[in-house]
């Protein structure tokens, strides 16, 4: 039973980096340098959104939380925002994808994906609300405070730029992929 366990953990190990990596280098050449108060245009959703789904909660979450870590990194360079921010949103986004649709449905799928990604929104724009208060947004150079308007519009960024992306490739990657693999997945 032990090494049982300890083979998921392993098995659960590897995906969270292949996924996380493949989120890193995907919103590192998907962005296309649009942002909006930093917050970047991110297409890349869809791979810890898929999988989430896939393979659930946990990868999702970590593979999340690694992949925007290392592309924040790479792009704009502030770790500590990204850990703060970062980090928190997209874990809590994809957590919560990944553990409604232990039973995946199509239906199951849009609500936590809906969910999700409005908590992990909102989590965004309040984070830089409090961020901009001290310390400068990424790619700017002094420090703006923002305003609550400013952190409800950074939410809302967040949400109608990547939901697409969320209702219309994943359904479709997801049953492309349980097809290929079967019962592995």
């Amino acid at each position: 039973m032990a090494s049982k366990y300890k083979g998921k953990r392993y098995f659960e190990t590897s995906l969270i980096i292949v996924f996380g990596s493949l989120y890193a280098v995907t919103g590192y050449f998907t962005y296309f340098g649009i942002n909006f108060y930093g917050v970047k245009f991110w297409p890349a959703v869809v791979i810890p959104a898929t999988a989430a789904v896939l393979f659930g909660e946990k990868v999702g979450g970590c593979s999340a939380a690694l992949g925007i870590f290392v592309s924040d990194v790479l792009t704009h360079g502030i770790a500590f925002l990204s850990l703060t921010v970062g980090v928190p949103s997209n874990f809590i986004a994809f957590y919560i994808i990944g553990k409604v649709c232990r039973k995946y449905s199509l239906r199951r799928y849009l609500i936590s994906a809906t969910v999700g990604l409005a908590i992990g929104s909102i989590i965004i724009g309040i984070g830089l609300l409090f961020w901009s208060q001290a310390f400068p947004l990424p790619f700017s150079s002094e420090v703006t405070p923002l305003a609550f308007e400013a952190a409800f519009a950074i939410s809302a960024w967040t949400f109608i730029s990547e939901i697409p992306f969320l209702y219309i490739l994943v359904p479709p990657m997801v049953r492309m992929i349980r097809d290929r693999v079967g019962k592995v997945v």
